[in-house]
């Protein structure tokens, strides 16, 4: 069975989607206690330029706009599932029952994300495969930086459960969505912007 290469040359879209929404994640897990929000712009930023892409002008005016979508439709879809789940009402007598059936949902996507990507990034390490090893290595150590995120918050939540810093793991997921989100806006913009101006396939 031959081997599909996700991350060829200028970054194949799903992957940059895939990488900006792992880089936001991870880098709001080190940012979370002091400047959280700034990882909404660095996850993107990093995915982007990893990707061998360039920070120029349609660029960043192409990621603030994505970046300004990413967050709207986000922060919409949380406060529709909210409403959604009051209007229901409790479900098998447990308030939180779809709540944390979304919540679940969401992190077994992210999960398979984390996988498929560090798969690929281990497969390209080989001797015979380096391409990109700056892209692997950053996906790799981001991983890392995540499970290290939350376990140290589970343990924490688990041994002082009034200080409720698990939620910082919903914002975690809330942040890789919004990073997500903001690349996928954010590459179509600038695909366009390119075909456009006649600058499309340059690097």
């Amino acid at each position: 069975m031959g081997y599909i290469d996700i991350t060829s040359a200028k970054g194949n879209a799903v992957a940059l989607v895939g990488d900006a929404c792992l880089f936001t994640a991870a880098a709001f897990c080190v940012l979370s206690l002091v400047a959280g929000p700034l990882a909404l712009v660095i996850g993107p930023a990093a995915a982007w330029l990893l990707h061998d892409r360039r920070i120029d002008r349609a660029a960043v005016i192409s990621g603030v706009i994505g970046l300004v979508v990413g967050v709207v439709v986000v922060g919409g879809f949380c406060m529709l599932a909210g409403l959604v789940a009051g209007a229901i009402g409790p479900v098998g007598g447990w308030e939180f029952t779809i709540p944390v059936a979304l919540l679940g949902t969401v992190g077994a996507v992210f999960l398979v994300l984390l996988v498929v990507l560090d798969v690929d990034s281990i497969r390209d390490l080989s001797p015979r495969r380096r391409k990109h090893t700056r892209l692997d290595l950053a996906r790799l150590v981001s991983t890392l930086v995540i499970a290290v995120f939350v376990v140290v918050v589970s343990r924490v939540q688990a041994t002082h459960p009034a200080t409720e810093i698990g939620t910082a793991g919903v914002f975690m997921l809330g942040a890789g969505a919004v990073g997500a989100a903001t690349m996928l806006v954010a590459k179509a913009i600038h695909a366009r912007w390119e075909k456009r101006s006649g600058t499309a396939g340059t690097v």
